[in-house]
């Protein structure tokens, strides 16, 4: 087997041009004659994978040696690293790892929607694909592949650092990696932090009836033997309605707590529901079990919400506001109406990431201010939020004690990695050829 690392994305984040998706001619020192440089277990590694992964470096505007030594230099490290990924690479899909059809063409169609954008146009992006030798079927098979092996080698290292110790980490390695990345933070921005309890409008008695008579309805259907994934598309009322419902793989605490409870106390292949969550009625199928990891598929039918629901749902949210500012338990209040646990706390929220209801009312806003109720838009219907600023930190630079958590976990992972691949080399036959 040989596996051809395209880079795709190095090149098209880099310029707006598709030319510069296809390798640029051989620079002068480099031979085209194409050749094996290494083999990892059974993959090999070309001369040519090493000419793309330097002008990827290229596209990206990095700088590359031209001085003869230097640049030799260079390649080999860049050869060390494309053995490193095929060595992960190999193990992951020795160890089973996958990712499903619906994930990969979902990120790929996400992708593509991306570039054609950057392009002005699909007439723009696939003249640019025909000057490149691509078709967009191509294109879109190259994309795919690429998704799919990054997807597993990151799934087969996050499992394989998960059952390892983490790897100590110093103070002085923290202070020493903030020295030398400062400019890679970047500025801290202007933001806030914030409690809130979100007031959703709830949907009449005789909308819950209409929605549990469509629930029977299908599960009638499914019991008369009608595939799953034809009645999601025809009666599931979110976005993957389109891929027949399917969600993907997830862990716990990825999906909101009712589902979350019911997926992880199912077998593979069962059927349950209805699951009422705040989004409505789910009809859940267990597709597949991997450790800690589970894929499904639902169905959902949402309760009809109308104006009048909204209506109540300002005037419940009315008072909300009025008991945080006479003492209230914000905490006691978020779990009496159901407000994900995920939301009610928000720490350091950019200022310029916060939506627009909340951008305008949080504006000048200082701690210990109760603000609200803030009309928010919650995808289907619009729900209101009461929202008490516990913090806010103005623009500034970064300090080490900022970022010491997260440079601790990059040094974790960096080491544990490095660990993996040892481990890797020592037990997958590796032979690496002069490039």
């Amino acid at each position: 087997m040989r596996i051809r690392f395209a880079l795709l994305a190095t090149f098209l984040a880099a310029a707006p041009a598709l030319a510069q998706v296809a390798p640029a001619a051989p620079q002068p020192g480099e031979e085209l004659v194409d050749g094996v440089i290494a083999v990892v277990g059974d993959t090999v590694l070309l001369r040519s994978d090493i000419l793309l992964a330097v002008e990827a470096v290229r596209a990206a505007g990095q700088p590359v040696p031209s001085e003869p030594a230097a640049y030799a230099q260079f390649v080999r490290q860049l050869v060390d690293e494309r053995v490193n990924d095929l060595l992960v690479l190999e193990a992951a899909r020795q160890s089973g790892e996958t990712v499903s059809d619906a994930e990969v063409a979902q990120t790929v169609d996400q992708q593509i929607a991306e570039i054609t954008e950057r392009f002005g146009s699909a007439t723009a992006f696939q003249q640019a694909l025909a000057e490149s030798g691509r078709t967009p079927e191509t294109y879109r098979a190259e994309l795919s592949a690429q998704f799919r092996d990054q997807t597993i080698v990151q799934r087969y290292l996050r499992k394989r650092i998960q059952e390892m110790a983490p790897a100590p980490v110093s103070e002085a390695e923290v202070a020493a990696f903030f020295e030398q990345n400062r400019e890679r933070f970047g500025t801290r921005p202007a933001s806030v932090s914030f409690q809130q309890v979100i007031v959703r409008p709830l949907p009449s008695d005789s909308a819950r009836a209409a929605a549990l008579a469509t629930v029977a309805q299908v599960q009638k259907e499914l019991a008369e033997g009608t595939d799953f994934e034809v009645l999601a598309r025809r009666y599931s009322a979110d976005g993957s309605s389109t891929r027949g419902g399917d969600l993907g793989w997830f862990r716990q605490g990825q999906m909101v707590r009712e589902f979350n409870d019911a997926v992880f106390n199912m077998r593979a292949g069962q059927t349950v529901g209805p699951v009422e969550t705040e989004f409505g009625f789910h009809i859940i199928r267990l597709d597949k079990v991997r450790g800690p990891e589970r894929q499904a598929r639902h169905i959902l039918i949402r309760p009809n919400i109308v104006q009048a629901d909204v209506d109540r749902a300002r005037v419940r949210a009315d008072s909300v506001a009025e008991a945080v500012r006479a003492g209230a338990d914000m905490a006691v209040l978020g779990a009496r109406y159901r407000t994900p646990d995920e939301a009610r706390f928000q720490r350091e929220v950019p200022l310029d990431r916060l939506p627009p209801g909340y951008a305008t009312s949080l504006e000048g806003a200082q701690a210990g201010t109760v603000v609200g109720p803030v009309r928010i838009d919650l995808g289907t219907n619009a729900a209101f939020a009461v929202v008490r600023v516990t913090g806010r930190q103005t623009q500034g630079e970064y300090t080490v004690a900022d970022q010491r958590e997260r440079i601790r976990g990059i040094l974790q992972e960096q080491r544990m990695s490095e660990r993996v691949i040892q481990e890797l080399r020592r037990d997958m036959h590796v032979a690496v050829r002069n490039p």
